[in-house]
């Protein structure tokens, strides 16, 4: 056999092991907070394959077509950050979206409503004064450069949104209730679950914020720093004021459901 022949088996060979990594490379991260805001998701998914890396249980399959791997990620920044990070190194997705739900901030929102997350900031990062807190960018500690304070969700998944948002048809919060409507706005992170008017108005008049959770700006940055296009969804559970505790628990389902009807939508879109 000539040697030509010999290396042209040995690369024929070679492509055929790493035709599988570079499947992988396809898929599109899914992620959500709490099983409820992955439910509906995960009720769907075909040909379903479960992988447990560090206690973490990633399911990969097909939902509308699209290759997905789909994850609970865990409450609160770190939990996020953590899983977001070990779904890049392992799945190498070509966009990762966080679905789930949020307190409204804007006056225009209410139960059922969703945000589209064009922009992603800290709530509860920076220097604390006497004056109160005065928000700081992060740093990247790869490139020690400073991060932006807003990180922008990719603009050609906001697009598919906002297009997607079109056909679809948004679950009541009750009979007699308007019609949730979808928006595209900011949307402010925190360790905090946030139950205070006054914190609002804060974060409106300082953030110009339209919603607040626990995640987005931390799955954010890692996307940010790791040159992955991402895209965060939330669906308003509460007004994030006194009576946000109450109003969270009955509204939770209704609304990581809206939410995850969405991201089923952005997936025929792309």
């Amino acid at each position: 056999m000539k040697k030509s022949s010999v290396y042209l088996l040995l690369l024929t060979a070679f492509l055929s092991i790493c035709t599988p990594t570079l499947a992988v490379a396809q898929k599109i991260a899914i992620l959500g907070a709490m099983p409820e805001e992955i439910q509906l998701l995960e009720s769907q998914l075909k040909r379903v394959r479960t992988k447990n890396i560090l206690g973490f249980q990633f399911k990969t399959g097909k939902l509308n077509g699209k290759k997905v791997v789909l994850t609970e990620t865990g409450i609160g920044k770190v939990n996020a950050a953590v899983v977001t990070t070990l779904i890049i190194r392992e799945f190498r997705p070509q966009s990762i979206i966080f679905t789930g739900i949020a307190g409204g901030i804007s006056e225009n929102l209410n139960q059922g409503d969703i945000v589209i997350g064009n922009r992603l900031t800290y709530h509860d990062y920076g220097r604390l004064t006497n004056e109160g807190l005065s928000t700081n960018a992060t740093r990247n500690p790869i490139t020690k450069q400073l991060n932006p304070v807003y990180f922008s969700s990719d603009s050609l998944l906001v697009s598919k949104a906002i297009q997607a948002s079109g056909d679809i048809r948004l679950l009541k919060i009750s009979s007699d209730s308007p019609q949730p409507k979808v928006s595209v706005g900011t949307i402010v992170t925190g360790d905090t679950f946030v139950t205070s008017s006054t914190a609002v108005s804060l974060f409106k008049k300082t953030l110009q914020a339209d919603a607040t959770e626990m995640e987005g700006a931390a799955v954010a940055q890692v996307c940010y720093q790791q040159n992955i296009p991402f895209l965060i969804i939330r669906s308003i559970s509460d007004k994030a004021n006194e009576k946000a505790s109450v109003d969270f628990q009955t509204f939770k389902k209704i609304a990581s459901d809206n939410s995850g009807t969405l991201v089923k939508e952005i997936l025929k879109k792309l």
